[in-house]
């Protein structure tokens, strides 16, 4: 996979680089694998030697929690706000008649930020397809094998937004840029790596392991903010990868021409530092990022939020041709629930179980 950099050129040395990979389906027995970069361009303050923290300079536009929101856009933990639709809507996973099992309400939250924060970047993607080219990820292009996200007639690809209206969502996008304005902050860049189940299975039984397939991936991210962004100094923060501590040494890999320090190797973060002739580079790999970090939990948001966007193309699928079957989100044992229903139809439907099922 090789990440398409729509990005600005033109960051001024005054400029902080901030960003944040993260990722979402790491763990499900079905559906994708996503993973996600946000890069922002922050006004660098002399007496600041750590990232500022948006969340209290955006205030007037962005917060943390749902609670107290009043009106302004909720950036967080994509499992946080993604759970907060799913409680308030317990019965979305349950068929309909018109074979629509998902409940796009649920979308809400992480909609309302990735959509916000790609205007922000100058993009508006109408429909589910043109967000996966704006993202840079082309694996659907011709669909392949997998049936289930590819647009047929009568299902063509879902128009965007989903869970609002789009007036709804325009003034989400001008209290945003109003405010980014304002302050100083823009959207540089953004995109992700879509791994479908076709594909994950092959990179898990090549490299024998999840977490290698996963961070290829943020590998290709990092590389991609080093070339593009590295005279700039960039901070990029990782969501801790499968509890790993230590990283010099697959990083050295993708980064063979730069000296190393490492600042930090203990429980919570790894911190290293990356210099080379024209080039510097912060990367940090911390446990629960998104939570101290906007541009990782923008990463976080982005990864789920096309997750999902994907799994209800997923479920609507199956759902029309197995309506007996209850559908899944594909993780833990309502996963296997689902694995249990759905595999003596897999034959009669055509389907390949090393297509459909990812490796453990």
């Amino acid at each position: 996979w090789h990440p398409v950099w729509g990005s600005r050129a033109d960051i001024v040395a005054a400029m902080f680089v901030y960003a944040g990979i993260d990722e979402a389906g790491y763990g499900p027995m079905f559906g994708p694998l996503v993973v996600a970069r946000m890069v922002l361009a922050i006004p660098q303050l002399p007496a600041e030697s750590a990232p500022p923290q948006l969340w209290s300079r955006l205030s007037k536009a962005v917060c943390r929690d749902l609670v107290g929101r009043r009106g302004r856009i909720a950036v967080n933990d994509s499992k946080k706000l993604l759970g907060a639709g799913r409680n308030r809507k317990a019965a979305s996973a349950s068929s309909s008649a018109s074979g629509e099992p998902y409940d796009c309400s649920v979308l809400q939250h992480l909609e309302r930020g990735a959509l916000a924060f790609a205007a922000l970047a100058g993009h508006k993607p109408a429909t589910v397809e043109a967000w996966m080219d704006l993202l840079g990820e082309t694996t659907h292009r011709p669909p392949g094998p997998l049936p289930w996200y590819a647009p047929e007639p009568g299902r063509p690809w879902d128009a965007l937004p989903r869970s609002c209206t789009a007036e709804e969502l325009g003034i989400d996008c001008s209290m945003l840029s109003a405010t980014c304005k304002r302050i100083g902050v823009e959207a540089i860049d953004f995109g992700a790596a879509v791994v479908f189940e076709d594909r994950f299975n092959q990179m898990v039984s090549a490299t024998r392991s999840k977490a290698s397939a996963s961070f290829t991936f943020v590998s290709a991210h990092l590389r991609g903010i080093w070339d593009r962004f590295g005279e700039h100094d960039p901070f990029v923060v990782v969501d801790r990868q499968s509890g790993r501590t230590h990283y010099r040494e697959p990083l050295v890999l993708v980064f063979p021409e730069a000296e190393f320090t490492i600042e930090e190797e203990n429980a919570q973060r790894s911190v290293y530092r990356l210099v080379a002739p024209g080039k510097k580079m912060r990367v940090v790999f911390e446990v629960e990022s998104e939570s101290q970090h906007m541009p990782a939990a923008l990463a976080s948001m982005i990864a789920k939020y096309t997750r999902e966007l994907l799994m209800a193309r997923f479920q609507a699928w199956f759902a029309q041709r197995a309506p007996q079957v209850k559908p899944t989100a594909g993780y833990a044992l309502d996963a296997k629930r689902f694995r249990g229903e759905i595999e003596p139809l897999l034959a009669g439907l055509g389907i390949d179980p090393a297509l459909l099922i990812r490796r453990a």
